[in-house]
């Protein structure tokens, strides 16, 4: 065979095997390119995720994630972004405070002390 047949075969038989999306990053990773506008029912958010320009997008944003899970792209200086966030926030805080109570409560076993002095 010719060097040039088998540089053939080489090329296209290394152009069958797959590519390694490592190579290229993380490919399902979908950047918000623009916002929305239009203010999103606190009702039909489940959740939201910070996107930074610092990393791979262009913009900074904030997806929410619906119930339905649809992603909704917003920018933060918007008052109704700002506004839905400190909602979502003061739920989480709400949340951490009953699991905390129900960890630092005692059970049906324990022993409860208090003072029982009258006092003038």
């Amino acid at each position: 065979m010719s060097l040039v047949s088998i540089t053939l075969i080489s090329i296209v038989f290394l152009s069958l095997l797959p590519h390694t999306p490592k190579a290229y990053g993380p490919l399902n990773y979908a950047c918000c390119v623009k916002y929305t506008r239009t203010p999103l029912p606190f009702g039909v958010i489940a959740g939201f995720i910070e996107q930074s320009s610092l990393e791979v997008c262009r913009i900074d944003a904030i997806i929410f994630i619906t119930q339905k899970n649809k992603k909704i792209c917003a920018s933060i200086e918007d008052q109704w972004v700002r506004a839905a966030l400190a909602h979502l926030r003061s739920k989480i805080a709400k949340l951490e405070n009953k699991a905390s109570l129900r960890l630092t409560t005692a059970g049906p076993n324990s022993v409860i002390q208090t003072n029982t002095t009258n006092s003038p």
